[in-house]
Formats: C-alpha cells, sequence, structure tokens
C-alpha cells in the first residue's frame, strides 16, 4: 500500500489542526483544582517553576490573567509538538503521514481528558517541556552529536524544577550518552558532559532550596516528599510496626495514622473488598484520602502547635523520610506486591505490560544485529514509558495525571512499524 500525499498538503493539514486545537482551547474556561490553590498562591509545597510561570503571567496580564495563561499554555503546547513531529521526522525519515497521525495523538491531552492548557496545574509546563527534552535525546541517540545534550540542560533543569517525577530522566540521559561515547571511543572527551549531569540533582536541589529560602525563609526542598514515600508503607503496614521505631515521636505518629487508616478501612488488613476487586484498588481510589488527609493531617496535628504551617510541613516531610525505609523493609513482600500492582495498572493490565516488554527487547535485540535509528528510536521511548511509571509507582498512585505523558509512545512504535513494513516513498521530506 503507497500513499503519495504532497508535502505541503500534509503542512496544510498540520497547520489547520493546530489552529482548530488553539480555537477549541482558547474558547473553553480555565479550571481550578484541589491542587490549583498551591500552585497560584506559592505555597511552599509546590515546587519553583508553574508557580513562578503564573505569578509572571499575572503581573503582567492583570484581569486578563485566565484567558492570558490559557494562550501561552497552548502555544507552549502547540510549539513543543511541532519541534517533537519535526525533529523526529528529519531523524527517522518517516512518511508524513504518520507524523501528521502522531501530530494528532499528541494534542489529545489538549482537547479531551486531560485539558491541559485550560488548567492550573503543572502539567500545562511539564507535558510540553518534557517533549522538548525527549526531542533532544531523540537526536542525540541518532546523530551520536553531544550538542544535543547541551541544548537539553536547561530544559530539563525547568522540567525537573516543574515536576521531581522526572528526576529519571537524568539516568536515562546518561545511559544515552554512555551509548554514544562508546560507540564514539569519546569518553575523556565526554568526561564533563558526565559530571554535568551527575551534578543535575544537586543543582535542582540547591536551586529548589534557594526559591524556598526567598519566598518563603527556609532553605529546604520542596517539603512534600516524605509524604508521598511513606504512603504505600502505611498501606501495608502491620499494627506492631510501632516496634520498629525509636523515638516516641515516630512511635506517636505511626500508631496515630494507623488507627486512623485501619477505622477507615484504608489499610491492607482492614479492606472491605468486594468481590474480584483487588487489594490496589483502594489504594489507587483513595489514595488522596491516605496521604492527604490522613497521613499529613496526623502528622500536622501532633506537630507543636507553635510552628507555623509551613513549619510543619517541613517537620512532618522530614519525619516520614526518615520512617519510610524502615517501614518499608519491615513490610517489603507485600510492600513490593503493591509497587507491582501499581505499576501495572499504569499499563491497564499485564497484557500492556508483556506488550510493551516484548517490543523493548524486539528493539534491543534489533539494535545488536543493527542499530537503524527506528530501533534507537523504540527502545528509547519504551526506556522512558518504564522509568518514569516504575519512579512515580514508589510513592504515588499511577493515575493518568502521572502517567499520560508517554501516552503517545505505543502509537509511534505502531506508525514507525507500519512505516517500515509498508512501500512508502522514503524520499527525505520536510516538515
Amino acid at each position: 500500500m503507497t500513499y503519495n500525499l504532497s508535502e505541503n498538503y500534509l503542512k496544510n493539514i498540520t497547520f489547520i489542526i493546530f489552529l482548530l486545537v488553539f480555537v477549541f482551547v482558547i474558547n473553553k474556561p480555565i479550571e481550578l483544582f484541589p491542587d490549583s490553590e498551591g500552585y497560584l498562591n506559592m505555597y511552599i509545597f509546590r515546587s519553583a517553576t508553574y508557580p513562578l510561570f503564573l505569578s509572571l503571567i499575572k503581573t503582567i496580564f492583570g484581569s486578563l490573567f485566565n484567558i492570558a495563561t490559557i494562550f501561552i499554555q497552548i502555544l507552549i503546547g502547540i510549539y513543543s509538538i511541532y519541534f517533537f513531529v519535526n525533529t523526529l521526522k528529519k531523524n527517522i525519515n518517516i512518511n508524513p503521514i504518520w507524523c501528521l497521525g502522531l501530530t494528532i495523538i499528541l494534542l489529545i491531552p489538549y482537547i479531551y481528558n486531560h485539558n491541559v492548557a485550560n488548567r492550573f496545574l503543572s502539567e500545562a509546563l511539564s507535558y510540553p517541556l518534557y517533549l522538548i527534552v525527549v526531542t533532544h535525546y531523540i537526536s542525540l541517540l541518532i546523530t551520536e552529536k553531544t550538542k544535543y545534550i547541551l541544548y537539553a540542560f536547561p530544559i530539563l533543569f525547568l522540567l525537573l524544577m516543574t515536576r521531581s517525577q522526572f528526576i529519571f530522566m537524568i539516568p536515562v540521559g546518561i545511559l544515552i550518552l554512555i551509548w554514544v561515547s562508546f560507540k564514539n571511543k569519546v569518553f575523556k572527551q565526554n568526561i564533563w558532559l558526565f559530571l554535568v549531569l551527575f551534578c543535575f540533582p544537586f543543582l535542582v536541589s540547591t536551586a529548589d532550596k534557594t526559591y524556598h529560602k526567598i519566598k518563603h525563609g527556609h532553605f529546604v526542598n520542596t517539603p512534600w516528599t516524605g509524604i508521598h514515600l511513606i504512603t504505600p508503607a502505611f498501606y501495608v503496614a502491620n499494627k506492631e510496626d510501632a516496634s520498629i521505631f525509636n523515638t516516641s515521636e515516630e512511635r506517636l505518629f505511626f500508631e496515630t495514622t494507623y488507627k486512623q487508616l485501619s477505622e477507615k478501612k484504608l489499610n491492607i488488613n482492614h479492606l472491605n473488598l468486594k468481590r474480584n476487586t483487588d487489594e490496589i484498588t483502594p489504594f489507587i481510589t483513595y489514595y488522596s484520602e491516605i496521604a492527604n488527609h490522613t497521613v499529613l493531617t496526623v502528622g500536622e496535628n501532633l506537630s507543636d502547635t507553635k510552628l507555623t504551617k509551613n513549619k510543619k510541613y517541613i517537620t512532618v516531610d522530614e519525619l516520614t523520610k526518615n520512617m519510610t525505609i524502615p517501614l518499608i523493609l519491615n513490610n517489603f513482600k507485600r510492600w513490593f506486591n503493591i509497587y507491582i500492582k501499581n505499576i501495572i495498572h499504569a499499563f491497564g493490565n499485564s497484557k500492556y505490560v508483556l506488550l510493551y516488554l516484548i517490543l523493548f527487547a524486539y528493539s534491543l535485540f534489533g539494535l545488536k544485529k543493527n542499530d537503524s535509528s527506528k530501533n534507537k528510536l523504540i527502545a528509547l521511548i519504551i526506556l522512558l514509558t518504564f522509568s518514569n511509571i516504575a519512579l512515580v509507582a514508589i510513592g504515588m498512585h499511577t493515575i493518568k495525571r502521572f502517567t499520560f505523558y508517554n501516552d503517545w509512545v505505543l502509537f509511534l512504535i505502531i506508525f514507525v512499524l507500519l512505516d517500515t513494513i509498508n512501500s512508502f516513498n522514503k524520499k527525505p521530506h520536510g516538515y
């Protein structure tokens, strides 16, 4: 089967699609969510980039703040998608019709379900920033030119300052750089790039602390990590686990939290499971009740009443971070079981996990025989998908808000494989 659509025709269709999406988005009102207040009011438990982004828009546009936010967020999104698809097409020489299909897939979060540009949520920035970093990673892997990792650095920094869940992009970047350095025997020349990547967590952490020092008066990382990390550990905990903690403060916090979770039927030992309902379902469904309205609330209530709200967040975060590893290790088998089920939930079911694993194995085997651009691409985007989900599942419930960033991956793989097996014109195309 051969498709002979002109390049200009496809360009015009793409432009029309972007225009229609822009008009659709700009005519919808912006939405507020429970998390929105934290970004709009620059609370201490929100990372810097998105609150600063919103603050800048509000300062410039004043009463037009809502419409200006939508306008800017959709423009950033459209640019990132165009940049991603255009660069991808140049790197793997895929037929333009598949580029058009991929463009539509990438635009879906703006017009359906997530409505990324019409919400005061950090996804409005993290989604386009992620696509841009992935674009540079793809270019680095395929062209083997290290200039692309340099282009990625500032965008990666902004991405990590927006959502820390993307910390996995650092080890993935290191792996790509290892591959490129090994192939071209340029390890010595690239040592400084490896050093920058290894230092990235420290740089981001320092910037995060500096922001909170300036804005909130506390030189701390965004105090939200421990609360999330300990949530799945509390979900699988036993009453007897109180004995593993060394201080009276930790024991009291554990006992009070465990008691409330058991009363709410939100601990694995006290679930009211319906027939054919798995134990992961209550965890996913009631995650916010466990984390935000039990773990955090108990911590705040037990904190010194003289402490400010911000100091309470910091205190609870430090306490939960200290307690997390001992609690996980004491219930590791059940914790790991929930972790794996959380990962499977992100993919939909175990069959999809198996499908991704088969495709990943296929791409790696293909790389061993022929390190083609398409094999590199498939291997990288599947690695990114697994990395994101594996990291999120450690402490969060794997709902779409945290995993939709790679919903396009399976579609792109299908497009690439179809492009390979069908008799398309293989002439170079502009886009």
